[in-house]
């Protein structure tokens, strides 16, 4: 079973506006953690991370959203068609009022939903992008 789904992001508020609102359910934080036992889990001396947990309004979905200040200067690339990108699915009862409502709030999604074959057949799917592009597909299961 997977306990939570962590993304690093570059605006911890602005990534937590944007999953409590998809999720539509609770936000834990944020909060700052640093020191020395910080440093030795992260491998970054003198890191501070701000976190966030976001809990699904129903379900076990948690996302953790961490913004790092000392950490790696890199920014990636969340395109994933890269290798080692990652996206997050997320079930939703009405995929066209979902989406709907993100493009309100000026969320872009990549392509208009399609209904996916096996091994997920019967769903409709789209893929959004999060404030930092990573890309989130919005799943709506088979009626």
């Amino acid at each position: 079973m997977i306990h939570h789904v962590g993304i690093t992001v570059h605006d911890l508020a602005a990534s937590t506006e944007f999953y409590r609102d998809l999720l539509g359910g609770s936000v834990e934080g944020p909060f700052e953690r640093s020191g020395p036992r910080i440093d030795e889990v992260t491998g970054y001396p003198g890191v501070i991370v701000r976190q966030s947990f976001v809990s699904a309004g129903y379900g076990d979905t948690v996302v953790e959203l961490l913004q790092y200040e000392n950490g790696s200067p890199t920014r990636i690339d969340p395109d994933h068609g890269q290798t080692g990108a990652a996206h997050v699915a997320i079930t939703v009862d009405d995929l066209d009022a979902t989406l709907e409502r993100l493009r309100g709030r000026g969320v872009a999604a990549v392509s208009e939903p399609i209904v996916t074959s096996h091994p997920m057949a019967g769903c409709r799917a789209v893929y959004v992008l999060d404030p930092d592009r990573v890309r989130v597909e919005l799943v709506q299961l088979p009626a």
